[in-house]
């Protein structure tokens, strides 16, 4: 097979660029490099596309309009990570393309985040360690775990993992997630849970799931924590409810916007840890979807000619 042109556009492999341009011409294909933010927004990628055979995506806004443009040479997009919100399955799929990613590959790099924000938040840790390097010596109160129920909306393999860990610290876990047997009513979680956690994908279904509803129902000494998608929450809501006190805090490693604006009012508040979207990037974690990243395109794309022995 001849090589094919394979477009770099995910962060993960930019930051490589050396060491992934040696692995993508190993496997006897021309990697297609471009400078990226965050990702490439669709009038970015109509630039690229109509010349590539395949795609070693990020959170690319590959629409329909883009994969119209990119037939009839591209012939699999291999995403790196696991989320594919950012792409028009349905399009994909009618279209012929196939969309490969490494589902469940975060579980634990992202399960060890979810509970550190957890703790930082109901030990005061952050709070604590900024007053110190400010010259304080506080004693704020905190709660331990056991005892306190966790909710999380999402039981697949990154929810079902923070459900692990909090059991063995000794949390009772209750779940939301229609696709799983026992899951109980959103609101209902809402009411219940000490600290509620979200760890789906984000569906038209449940975008803005976290709404003034729903942040209504939580108890005041509540805890919200994300780490699945920013469009999950309604961001507008959770402020307002933070500036009321009408839930004790939020541990936020996505956001509607991405990076975080400079004015956001998020920053301001001593009861909130805010995260990067960075809570998958463990290193036996990204090495794992590095190599199914490149596995998932040979899938398809095969070796080419001048492919090194593997």
């Amino acid at each position: 097979m001849s090589a094919a042109r394979v477009l770099v556009s995910n962060i993960m492999m930019l930051n490589e660029k050396e060491r992934f341009d040696t692995e993508i011409r190993a496997l006897g294909h021309e990697p297609v490099w471009v400078a990226v933010d965050q990702f490439l927004d669709e009038a970015r990628c109509l630039e690229l596309v109509g010349e590539i055979d395949g795609w070693l995506a990020g959170d690319d806004r590959i629409t329909r309009p883009v994969l119209q443009a990119a037939l009839p040479r591209l012939k699999v997009i291999a995403k790196w990570g696991t989320g594919t919100d950012s792409i028009d399955k349905a399009a994909a799929a009618d279209l012929g393309v196939p969309v490969l990613n490494s589902p469940g590959a975060f579980a634990d790099a992202v399960a060890e985040c979810a509970l550190g924000m957890i703790l930082m938040l109901r030990r005061h840790l952050g709070s604590i360690d900024r007053a110190i390097r400010a010259g304080g010596w506080p004693k704020p109160q905190g709660q331990e775990l056991r005892g306190a129920t966790l909710g999380l909306i999402g039981h697949g393999a990154i929810g079902s993992r923070i459900g692990d860990f909090a059991r063995a610290l000794g949390l009772q876990v209750i779940f939301h997630d229609p696709f799983v047997a026992g899951s109980i009513d959103p609101l209902d979680l809402a009411e219940q849970a000490d600290i509620t956690c979200l760890a789906c994908a984000l569906t038209p279904e449940n975008t803005h799931l976290v709404n003034a509803a729903f942040l209504a129902r939580m108890p005041a000494h509540a805890l919200l924590i994300n780490v699945a998608r920013g469009p999950v929450v309604d961001e507008a809501a959770l402020i307002t409810a933070l500036q009321e006190g009408r839930i004790a805090g939020a541990g936020l490693d996505v956001f509607e916007t991405e990076p975080l604006a400079a004015d956001n009012l998020l920053k301001t508040m001593e009861q909130v840890v805010l995260g990067s979207h960075n809570a998958n990037n463990g290193l036996r974690a990204v090495e794992a979807v590095h190599a199914n990243t490149l596995k998932n395109l040979v899938s398809v794309l095969g070796r080419g000619s001048g492919a090194q022995a593997p």
